[in-house]
């Protein structure tokens, strides 16, 4: 017999009511926890997750530097260097003084006759002079004044000496030597170097002294 159409059966009935009862049983019971938070998170407004800042590499630090010990240099004081040497030899030069003619030819025949400079010769009288005391020679090579008296002193007259002339002759003393000369010109009393020469040349050269 065929069921009438839109009337449930009593199987039916009970399949209905035991899906009925597990579906809402679910909602409320802990097996529906899944679907609970399920929709709990559907409902949640979820806030994006700020974006990362980009990575920059970290700076490198340099190793520190150890202090370098600067030792102070002792100050020098300053040194006055000394002129280099010069050779005395480097600085003759001729020189030349005058004589009478007579004491040019005897000076002329002991150069002749020996094999001694002109240099050689002036230092020779030079000595023999200073052996002898300039002094003396000075006054051995002055000849009496002209004018003489008895109550007035008379100045000595250093132009009329003996062994003085117009005859010039040369030597080549350095400066050393020419120095020492000097000195000697200035303790024998007499105004120059050509009256000093005249006079120990006219005392010292071999021949006959000027009268």
């Amino acid at each position: 017999m065929t069921p009438p159409k839109n009337k449930k059966t009593r199987a039916d009935e009970d399949d209905e009511q035991t899906m009925s009862d597990e579906g809402v049983g679910n909602l409320f019971s802990g097996g529906g926890a899944a679907s609970s938070n399920a929709l709990a998170g559907w409902a949640t407004p979820q806030t994006s997750a700020p974006a990362a800042a980009p990575l920059r590499p970290a700076p490198v630090q340099a190793a520190p530097v150890a202090p370098v010990a600067v030792v102070p240099s002792p100050a020098r004081e300053p040194v006055d260097e000394a002129p280099p040497a010069v050779n005395d030899a480097d600085t003759a030069k001729p020189v030349g003084f005058y004589v009478s003619t007579n004491v040019a030819n005897r000076f002329r025949k002991l150069r002749k006759q020996s094999d001694l400079t002109h240099t050689q010769i002036v230092f020779l009288a030079v000595e023999a002079a200073v052996e002898k005391g300039l002094a003396q020679v000075v006054e051995d090579a002055r000849r009496a004044p002209k004018f003489q008296s008895k109550l007035f002193a008379v100045a000595p007259d250093n132009t009329d000496l003996r062994g003085l002339g117009p005859v010039q002759l040369q030597y080549k003393p350095t400066r050393a030597q020419r120095g020492v000369i000097d000195g000697l010109v200035a303790d024998a009393g007499l105004p120059d170097h050509t009256k000093f020469l005249a006079v120990v040349l006219d005392q010292y050269l071999p021949g006959r002294r000027d009268a």
